[in-house]
């Protein structure tokens, strides 16, 4: 076993492995010819991206592993990570290492993703056509996304019920109560809403990086040669890091939350209605009595000037206001309602600062991640969203050139001034050959250095010369004809949407969740008496054998 954890890690993990903060564990392999896979401790920056923390190289990844690698993090952080939220995937080796040398976390999560992926690859277990599976899918996956946990309760229990009695869809039913059923708060959203966590894509993403650019796509076969790989990728993180501190760095995260606001502008600002001046507002539904609540938060987990996810139109971080919606309850982003909600009401905000950060700790730890050649200590007191970035420009005018002048070489004017010049050096150079006598053996090695150059230059083949007369075509000539090419690429046929598996819209979470009640007719198709039915409303019928 090999752990790798440098001073800079060191520092990273004692700021952003604090209570309530995202850890993420997850081993991957093929990076080495010795079947040792790499497992990493990642977490989460104030900049939304993922910051390694510790690295191991191990034979197995099993709890006992694990647990060795975690005690030595420990060591070197000299304390345990308290009140963290564990982000793994499905399996219990990571959750019970981590409970053995950090104690239980506060809260432990599954990756969405991961999750998704079990659903889709036992699918199998349906025994039916394609469309039910898609249904069965898109079902479960609608009580996924569902934000009220009394409702997910029992609409799960009802999915469940329908599910058993069918001889179709037993045995899915089964291994989905068996599996994660009873397991619904490591992957229920209604669970983690206000966590901002729903997936380790930061993991998943560094382990990409690592393999595909910094191993060029290829299998390792050396250790030494996968531990080089690693530490160019750490070195990079690290002036990354530099450069989104000093200079700052525009992520997606700031993306979404300028797009978010871009949405806002389009909405109606009468679907703002304040509840409590400057401490909570509620946002309507276009067409809908239901709607969302915006609430101010009390206290800041750090100074205003050192959060970098904030909205600058609406002057407003991600940590001022939280909102139920799903957006602002799994993202790190600031929601579309909280936009309208500052450019609407424009609330008096008066939040202040927690005991979690401080300015001192956040420069400790940019001093003590990486060791530059140069002196940063003159940049420290500059705060991070007054430093400009400076441009020189020349300050006379500059010369312009045409195109021939600037592919062949100097002009004509330029070539007499050049002969000139040279002449006067001659001169000079003559002058004092007969003043000093003595010099003359040098200078004649030396001028004859410089007859070899001349005779090496006249040797080159010369450039074309360019035309002095350009012929004139009319301004509105058009330009010939290119002869047309046709597509020999097949397209791809159009799946109906009744049979991918994908995530479900709108329209159909509410159709399939409402099915589950029994309040929505269900026509089985083998039930039918023709192809066609014409005397139904088609908004009240789901076009599928069953519905959960």
């Amino acid at each position: 076993m090999l752990v790798i954890m440098s001073p800079a890690q060191v520092a990273g993990l004692r700021l952003f492995g604090r209570r309530g903060k995202e850890v993420a564990l997850d081993s991957t392999h093929g990076t080495n010819a010795y079947d040792f896979q790499l497992t990493t401790l990642l977490v989460i920056d104030e900049h939304g991206e993922g910051f390694p923390a510790a690295f191991c190289y191990s034979n197995r990844v099993d709890e006992t592993a694990i647990t060795i690698f975690l005690e030595k993090c420990r060591e070197a952080l000299g304390q345990r990570i308290l009140g963290a939220v564990l982000m793994t995937d499905d399996t219990e080796v990571y959750y019970n290492a981590w409970c053995n040398v950090m104690g239980p976390p506060a809260h432990r999560l599954l990756c969405t993703w991961h999750v998704d992926r079990a659903w889709r690859r036992n699918l199998a277990k349906v025994r039916g056509d394609k469309a039910l599976q898609a249904t069965v899918y898109k079902t479960i996956r609608a009580l996924m996304e569902l934000t009220d946990a009394t409702v997910f309760d029992k609409k799960l229990g009802s999915f469940l019920a329908t599910a058993k009695n069918d001889g179709k869809t037993a045995d899915f039913a089964k291994y989905f109560e068996n599996e994660y059923a009873t397991r619904a708060d490591l992957w229920a959203f209604s669970r983690r809403l206000g966590l901002r966590v729903h997936h380790n894509m930061h993991l998943e993403a560094l382990h990409r990086v690592l393999k595909h650019v910094h191993m060029h796509g290829r299998k390792v076969k050396r250790l030494d040669k996968s531990l080089f790989a690693l530490t160019t990728l750490m070195r990079r993180k690290m002036y990354d890091r530099i450069i989104k501190i000093y200079k700052g760095k525009w992520t997606k995260h700031l993306s979404g939350i300028r797009t978010r606001h871009k949405r806002s502008t389009c909405m109606d600002v009468g679907l703002v209605k304040c509840i409590n001046p400057n401490k909570m507002y509620s946002v309507g539904i276009t067409g809908s009595s239901a709607g969302y609540l915006v609430e101010a938060r009390d206290q800041l987990p750090h100074c205003e000037r050192l959060c970098p996810l904030h909205c600058s139109e609406c002057n407003v971080c991600i940590h001022y206001f939280s909102c139920n919606c799903l957006d602002s309850g799994l993202r790190r982003t600031i929601c579309k309602h909280v936009h309208l909600v500052m450019r609407t009401s424009t609330p008096d905000i008066s939040t202040i600062v927690g005991p979690e950060e401080n300015i001192a700790e956040v420069g400790e730890v940019v001093a003590a991640q990486v060791t530059l050649d140069y002196d940063i200590d003159s940049y420290a007191e500059t705060p991070v969203h007054d430093i400009e970035e400076t441009v020189p420009c020349t300050a006379g005018p500059m010369q312009v050139l045409s195109e021939t002048t600037a592919i062949i070489g100097m002009s004509s004017k330029q070539q007499q001034t050049s002969l000139s010049l040279a002449q006067e050096y001659c001169n000079s150079i003559m002058a004092e050959l007969y003043l000093h006598p003595e010099i003359a053996p040098t200078m004649c090695n030396e001028l004859q250095g410089l007859r070899a150059l001349c005779s090496a230059s006249n040797a080159q083949p010369q450039m074309p010369t360019v035309a002095t007369e350009i012929e004139r075509e009319p301004a509105n000539k058009l330009a010939v004809r290119q002869r047309q090419f046709m597509s020999t690429k097949q397209k791809p046929k159009k799946r109906k949407p009744e049979l991918t598996l994908v995530k479900p819209s709108t329209v159909e979470k509410k159709l399939l969740l409402d099915a589950l009640d029994g309040t929505i007719e269900v026509i089985s198709r083998n039930n039918r008496d023709t192809d066609h039915d014409y005397d139904v409303c088609t908004s009240q019928i789901v076009d599928f054998e069953h519905s959960y």
